[in-house]
Parts: structure tokens; sequence; C-alpha cells
């Protein structure tokens, strides 16, 4: 992968399997049995396991619990021509520190339950690959223990990195992407955080060259990632038509 100039980073996303200190609490147990699954088959969910979660305390509870973020965001993300045509690519990384690697043109169910579903079964199986004869084309495909920082080191490279946070500098969203991918040919990863509320941890902060606010009102993910690739099809328009 790692082709394109373009990448988005859904960062710190709130994607994840129950954690280990969640798994005796009898709701989750509870809930799980209903589901007819095992525990370690279940994404933490605060629709469903929110009392758990409060009981427990559990560590940066505001951002967690919201697998749902990151089906709306791929799906602004996966029928748009930026990503159909090759010109961007996608990852998710995980509050947890595991990173999904979406493969190109690849489409994910509307439904959110179908798309739970391809995802349980993604982290059973490390890889979903096509049914096409090239046995390499990986649809997607997971990594465990890869931090923000060893996916754009080690994998991504890319020359600059632009977060986008309400705490950012208010700047208009075309100018952001005329500037940096206007006329050179440098790599770019446009990072967007997959969490309901709160903010970028410091380690990722950090890693930031510039962040950026694009409104004065605070805007959801999916919302910043739609406008985001409206304006970078719009500067790689003469490609597209």
């Amino acid at each position: 992968m790692t082709t394109s100039r373009i990448s988005i980073v859904l960062a710190e996303s709130a994607l994840e399997i129950i954690p280990t200190e969640l798994r005796n609490n009898q709701l989750i147990i509870n809930y799980s049995k209903k589901l007819g699954k095992s525990v370690s088959q279940v994404f933490l969910d605060k629709s469903y396991h929110y009392s758990a979660m409060k009981e427990k305390n559990i560590d940066f509870l505001w951002k967690r619990g919201r697998p749902d973020i990151v089906h709306i965001c791929l799906l602004s993300i996966l029928s748009t021509p930026l990503f159909l045509r090759n010109l961007m690519d996608v990852y998710v990384h995980t509050i947890d520190n595991k990173v999904i690697f979406i493969g190109e043109q690849v489409r994910i169910p509307k439904s959110y339950r179908r798309f739970e579903g391809l995802m349980i079964k993604l982290y059973q199986e490390k890889e979903i690959k096509s049914d096409e004869k090239d046995y390499n084309k990986y649809l997607l495909k997971i990594e465990k223990n890869m931090t923000f920082d060893k996916l754009v080191d080690k994998v991504i490279k890319p020359d600059k990195i632009i977060g986008f946070s309400s705490t950012g500098i208010l700047k208009d969203l075309k100018t952001i992407v005329n500037e940096y991918i206007g006329t050179n040919d440098k790599k770019i990863a446009f990072v967007i955080g997959g969490f309901q509320s709160g903010h970028f941890s410091q380690s990722t902060r950090e890693r930031f060259h510039m962040t950026y606010s694009i409104a004065n009102d605070q805007l959801e993910a999916h919302v910043v990632i739609s406008r985001l690739i409206y304006e970078c099809e719009n500067h790689y328009l003469y490609l597209m038509y």
C-alpha cells in the first residue's frame, strides 16, 4: 500500500473487543450470551455496556465504546471517487493500538450489524482476502501492537502529518488542502479522531506538524472526512474527469 500521496488515518478509534478488565462483568456476559457469542467476539459498545464501563471506571471512558463511528466514517470514505481511483490510502488506528489496513476499492456493508460481523471476522482471521485469483491482494488486514507512531514511521512515512481538532488553528479547509497537496509531490497524512468526545492523546498530538480546526462548531468525524475528501477531489479534478 502507501502508494498514494494522501493518507487518511482515523486515529485512536473507539473500536475494540471487550477489554480484559470487563470480561467478568455479569452485564457483559449476559449481553454476549444473548448474541450467542463469547465475550472475546463482541465489540465494546456504550449503548449496551456503559454501566459496566462506568462501574469499572475504565481509562478514557469518554472516548471508548463507539464502534459505529468507524463504520460511519468508512462509509463516508470508501464510496468516493478519490478512494475508488486509488488516490488515497486509508487506515484505522484503534485506541488499543491495532491498525486496520483498507485494501484498494473495498466496499463495506451499509448495515452496522453486518459491518460488525465483518470486523469480528477480521479480528479473528487477521486478514480478509479477495476471492479473485490474486492471492496477494487483501481487502482488509489488521496488525496488533501497532502504535500511531509505528504506523506513521514504518508504514505511511509521510512528509507532513496534519491533524484535525476543535482545539486547532481555525482555517479554511480548501486553503489547507491547496497548501499541502497543491503543487508538490510530498506525501501527506490527514488525521481525524475516531472517537466521540475528548481529544487526541498527547503522544499523538505531538506527531502533528500542524493541527487545524475547520469550523467554529465542533464537527463529527464523518463530517470532517466528507469535507476533506470533497476538497481533495476538487484538487484532483483533472485526474478524475
